[in-house]
């Protein structure tokens, strides 16, 4: 039954044209997730996820220190992110502070 299920909704967001949308919505909320675990708590809340643009994952930080902490987990991230959707869809992470 939640297979059928799984199928029907995939082609309904085939069908009506969102598909890479939804992906992308599914992708920083993931992206959000992992970040979360890796910062300590209290500091993750001091952190978005925005946007993936060509391959590049766009995170909003309080400050620039924050964003070089998260930058030594880059490849970390990126790995897990792409492990998860089984194809390279982040190459790397920008910070807009």
């Amino acid at each position: 039954m939640m297979n059928e299920l799984k199928n029907l909704l995939q082609k309904s967001i085939n069908k009506a044209g969102i598909s890479r949308q939804v992906e992308a919505a599914l992708l920083i909320e993931k992206a959000q997730g992992i970040i979360d675990k890796l910062l300590p708590p209290g500091v993750n809340k001091m952190t978005k996820v925005l946007y993936l643009r060509n391959q590049n994952l766009t995170i909003a930080c309080l400050n620039s220190a924050l964003a070089q902490e998260i930058k030594l987990y880059e490849r970390e991230i990126i790995a897990k992110i792409n492990k998860d959707f089984g194809k390279e869809v982040v190459k790397n992470l920008r910070f807009l502070l």
